[in-house]
């Protein structure tokens, strides 16, 4: 008999500090790739603030060449200022932030070589029968935080589906902070339902907690009933928490110092193995995220074969090199035998190494970086080539 495992997963609302770091270091990194493709960077975001004013550090390695473009520091600013207004819905101007540059000029040959750009055991997995492939904690911490997001820019109305399950038409009060976490339980590799959900929500002092809390059950019941029916499956009964600590009026970046490395499992899949670094705000030649969108994607090709009900993909980089280590472990789940499934992957795959990577799925398109920035999670569209099932057994 297989043992139990609780997997667990935090995705975090568009404000919370991290997050929106994350997400200002990817759109610097967009407008880096626009003004060139072999850009090379790995940015750091931290945000706080000091006195009157919202305080923005951004520091890091960035390619030389850069540098010589007159207006690159007053471009940076206008994507931080706008970027923070669409996230808290405000309308602050320039004279409300000190914004501090800190980075320093990086080789322009060592985003050109297709090399990796650093070592690194990048590694990801898919699940059979669930969304996208993905981990159910994943899938539903994702769609809950996606759910109250959405509640709070559509100026606290619900969504129609949430309507018609509660006929609850608002959930006013709700700010951009927060974040919202699930466990779910697992038998070897088989769903077996959620055992927690677990929600931060920071609220405008004016709402009452328990009608807050009251609302956001109801929103979640809605939404796990929507999702069950949808998948026709039983998702237990889970405990649920909701701002277990009391009321939260005061939030974001003047009372946390974010930093979008403070978070990196947000990006990968930390509770299935090795955990590399943050992705958002680095440049394609690093490991880090190159490598887990490829390990991704072949998960995702072994388990959409039918080769197994699960699949954990291990890749080993080690830098300026092009031979690239493969491990692809199925936990007992595997049609084929390991050797068969790695021998075909390679096949099939060949060349794994970085430059191959990012012309596979066109890393240097700074829409695509734009477009992971907008759904605040690398693997929760169907568009991203790294969640494709195209590749046949």
């Amino acid at each position: 008999m297989s043992e139990k495992i609780v997997h667990s997963f935090e995705a975090g609302r568009r404000g919370k500090p991290d997050e929106l770091d994350s997400g200002l270091a990817h759109l610097i990194g967009a407008y880096f790739l626009e003004q060139n493709k072999d850009a090379r960077f790995d940015l750091r975001v931290s945000g706080g603030s000091s006195a009157d004013q919202l305080e923005v550090r951004i520091s890091g390695e960035v390619s030389g060449s850069l540098f010589t473009i007159p207006t690159l520091q007053n471009e940076v600013k206008g994507i931080v200022i706008d970027y923070y207004n669409r996230v808290h819905k405000t309308r602050l101007t320039e004279s409300d932030f000190h914004i501090v540059f800190r980075w320093k000029p990086q080789a322009e040959t060592l985003a050109a070589n297709g090399k990796a750009g650093d070592s690194g055991n990048p590694i990801a997995v898919a699940y059979r029968e669930s969304p996208l492939y993905l981990p159910w904690e994943r899938v539903l911490a994702v769609g809950l935080r996606n759910e109250l997001d959405s509640i709070f820019q559509d100026d606290g109305n619900t969504s129609r589906a949430i309507f018609h399950r509660t006929k609850l038409a608002e959930l006013k009060g709700l700010n951009a902070d927060g974040k919202v976490s699930v466990d779910a339980l697992y038998e070897g590799t088989s769903f077996k339902g959620l055992q927690a959900i677990t929600v931060a929500a920071q609220h405008e002092p004016n709402i009452l907690l328990d009608d807050l809390r009251r609302k956001i059950h109801r929103v979640i019941d809605a939404y796990l009933a929507e999702f069950a029916e949808q998948h026709d499956m039983h998702l237990g009964d889970p405990t649920i928490v909701i701002n277990g600590l009391g009321p939260w009026h005061h939030g974001g970046w003047r009372v946390d110092e974010g930093c979008r490395e403070a978070k990196s499992y947000r990006d990968g899949f930390g509770s299935y193995g090795v955990m590399e670094d943050s992705f958002s705000g680095e440049d394609p030649s690093k490991p880090s995220a190159t490598g887990t969108f490829l390990a991704r994607y072949i998960a995702v090709q072994v388990v959409g074969n039918h080769l197994a009900d699960f699949a954990r993909v291990g890749l080993r980089y080690t830098i300026g090199q092009e031979e690239v280590g493969l491990n692809i472990t199925t936990q007992d789940t595997g049609k084929k035998s390991q050797e068969r499934i790695e021998s075909w992957v390679r096949s099939r795959i060949p060349k794994l190494d970085i430059g191959s990577a990012i012309r596979r799925f066109n890393l240097t398109d700074a829409n695509l970086y734009k477009k992971i920035v907008q759904c605040s999670d690398f693997f929760h569209h169907p568009e991203f080539p790294w969640n494709r099932f195209e590749m046949k057994y």
